[in-house]
Order: structure tokens, then C-alpha cells, then sequence
């Protein structure tokens, strides 16, 4: 009689685990896309781009389209001089330097598209250097079955002053951008706030150059940049830090990212994105 009644339990919950596979579909209403202007400049002699797409669906698995046809310009509102962007006809916007972007100069983006008129503001702040990198050997193995490999983290300093200086410090290995949303690495001073000033980068700063799970392997190629940003670009990338890695039991619902673009012709069509002008400091190194 017990075994048969262990069964008929053993029974019941499996009848109930299989009853909980079906799929459930939820269907949420589309809204209009939207125009998305991603515009992060620096001052490095090298292409820079304005990217942009119309928004998707929440579900969709498509790429965004991309937008083309439209004039991108950036105007020096300090000595007045304009940089034109070139379609490329894939929703990037290009421009090869020709002249330096400047610390402490006032700078303002203008996007039209389909005769809307779309303005942004950014001032170009002050960076650091990175002094050195450093790299350190990893054996693997243990719990997490990591693989060996090496390790980088950046040395440099704050620089001293009356202001706060905001950075975002981007890694790449190979020439591949560590991209993902835990991957964001921003500070304000050399630290996560504002008692820092003129000090080291602190070793949390310092060693996310290296995300985790991430090591390089002999000829590997780490690049690190700290690029200058202000408290509102501050305050933007810790919202994406929370919306892309917004997972769990504790997970909060999502919201609608800032943005700090404004549609200056019609009020009813809406625009996403983010413009920012950096200065950069960067440091390549190789495993050997």
C-alpha cells in the first residue's frame, strides 16, 4: 500500500511539472518606432561615428533598422566650425578628423531627418592617462572550471582639481570591445565617489578592464581608454548598468532609458539616444 501511494505522489507531480510547460504568449501592444541617435565622439584621430535606427518591438529578434537619408552635423559652438557626418548608408554616420575636437569646448550635434530637426548639447571634459598595464597569470580551474589565462588592470591617477571629473573606462582585447551591460566601467574621481580626487584608480575600477570570465592568452592584445564623461552621461550609463543586467528574484520592472536629445520641430514625434563628447587617454599592452 506505501509504494503504491509514493507512486500516486510521484505521479501527481510529474502530471503537474508537465502541466506547467506550456507556453504562455504575451502579446503587448506596439507602439510607433521611434528614432534612436547613439552619439558618442571623442577626440581620437580616428573615424567617429553617429549611429542611427528606429526602434523595435520589446520581442523582436531582428536587428534595428537602420535609418538613412538624413544630415548628421557637429558645430564647434566655440570657435563656430562645422563637421560634417557622411551616410554610409547603413544607419552609420561618419566623419575622419581633419581638425582636433578640443577639451572645454561647447559642442552641438544636429540630426534632420524627414524635415524634423533633432539638437543635443555636450561639453568635451578633461581625461586622464593611463600610466601602465599590468597583467597577471591565472592558473584556472577550481570551482569554476575557469580556463588559465591572464589577467590586465590599469595604473593611473585621478586628476586633481576643484572639480569632479566622470569617466567611463573601455577594455577591449583584440580590438574587440568588452560591450556587454555588466561590462560598463565608470567612476566618479578614481573611485565610486567623490573622495578620490588626485588619487589611484581603486583596485575595483582598475582590474574590471578584465570583465569577469574573461582572461587573454599569449599575443593577446588589451587596450584600455578612459574616456571623459559628465554627471549626466554618468547618470545615463548607471541606468543602462541597471536596466541590461536587471535579472533575478529581485529584478525591478523596466523603464524607459534616458535620453538627452530633444526633437526641436514636432513634439509628437519622439526620439531615444544619448550624445556625449570625450576626451581620451589610452595604453595598449601584449601578453608575452
Amino acid at each position: 500500500m506505501m509504494k503504491t501511494f509514493k507512486f500516486f505522489l510521484i505521479f501527481i507531480g510529474a502530471s503537474f511539472l508537465w502541466s506547467c510547460e506550456d507556453v504562455v504568449q504575451v502579446k503587448l501592444d506596439e507602439g510607433d518606432p521611434m528614432v534612436t541617435i547613439d552619439a558618442f565622439i571623442n577626440d581620437m584621430q580616428s573615424p567617429q561615428k553617429v549611429r542611427l535606427t528606429y526602434t523595435d518591438p520589446y520581442f523582436s529578434q531582428k536587428p534595428n533598422e537602420p535609418i538613412t537619408g538624413a544630415s548628421v552635423k557637429l558645430k564647434d559652438l566655440s570657435t563656430g566650425m562645422d563637421y560634417i557626418f557622411t551616410d554610409n548608408s547603413n544607419g552609420d554616420y561618419l566623419w575622419t578628423p581633419t581638425d582636433t575636437l578640443r577639451v572645454g569646448h561647447e559642442y552641438e550635434l544636429t540630426v534632420t531627418h524627414q524635415g524634423i530637426v533633432y539638437k543635443s548639447y555636450s561639453r568635451m571634459n578633461r581625461t586622464t592617462r593611463v600610466d601602465s598595464l599590468v597583467s597577471e597569470y591565472r592558473e584556472g580551474g577550481g570551482f569554476s572550471n575557469a580556463e588559465p589565462g591572464y589577467k590586465f588592470a590599469f595604473l593611473g591617477f585621478d586628476l586633481p582639481g576643484d572639480t569632479i571629473d566622470y569617466y567611463w573606462i573601455k577594455s577591449y582585447r583584440n580590438g574587440i570591445f568588452f560591450n556587454r551591460g555588466g561590462d560598463i566601467n565608470i567612476c566618479a574621481n578614481a573611485a565610486y565617489g567623490v573622495g578620490a580626487d588626485g588619487f589611484p584608480f581603486i583596485a575595483p575600477v582598475a582590474e574590471s578592464v578584465t570583465p569577469f570570465g574573461e582572461l587573454f592568452q599569449k599575443g593577446d592584445v588589451c587596450r584600455v581608454e578612459i574616456h571623459s564623461i559628465n554627471l549626466e552621461t554618468y547618470n545615463f550609463l548607471t541606468q543602462v548598468i541597471t536596466q541590461t543586467t536587471n535579472s533575478g528574484l529581485f529584478a525591478t520592472s523596466p523603464e524607459n532609458v534616458k535620453t538627452n536629445i530633444k526633437n526641436t520641430t514636432n513634439d509628437k514625434v519622439k526620439v531615444v539616444g544619448w550624445f556625449c563628447m570625450s576626451a581620451v587617454g589610452f595604453k595598449e599592452a601584449v601578453t608575452l
